[in-house]
């Protein structure tokens, strides 16, 4: 509430504007540093790697040579799991810059470590499995062929 003497009550109003003024300053900060984050991610055998944007968005995808001659189904899933990995790594580190940036009780910050949160989950605790071996043939593959006829 603002004081009925109208010296305290400018004194309290540009008090308060100090206050938005300097919270400004520090979502500033959060975005400029939040559009400078990355994160990465490579297979436990090295042969692939991602690294994600700020938006969780893969901006490289690396092979080396030991994807060379790999099972492309493998190789697929070793892309994904690390693509899952850099934006869990990107989930963290963003919680983790929000906090250090802004007031942590603050809805906004609050919003976005919630929305960084639901996109992404948090990191596998696994490596990929094996792949599967292919499925059997039977009476009911009908292959590339349609069904109806």
């Amino acid at each position: 509430m603002i004081s009925q003497d109208p010296l305290k009550a400018a004194e309290e109003l540009e008090k308060w504007a100090q206050g938005l003024e300097q919270r400004a300053q520090q979502y500033n900060e959060l975005q400029d540093r939040l559009n400078a984050t990355t994160a990465r991610a490579t297979s436990p055998d090295g042969a692939v790697a991602v690294t994600v944007d700020s938006n969780g968005v893969p901006t490289e995808l690396k092979l080396n040579e030991q994807a060379r001659g790999m099972d492309p189904a493998r190789v697929s899933e070793l892309l994904m799991s690390c693509l899952r990995q850099a934006q869990a790594q990107l989930r963290s580190e963003v919680t983790e810059l929000v906090q250090s940036t802004v007031p942590g009780e603050d809805a906004p910050a609050l919003n976005i470590i919630a929305q960084y949160e639901s996109r992404f989950p948090a990191a596998e605790t696994t490596e990929p499995s094996a792949p599967s071996a292919p499925p059997a043939d039977d009476d009911e593959d009908w292959g590339n062929q349609s069904f109806m006829r």
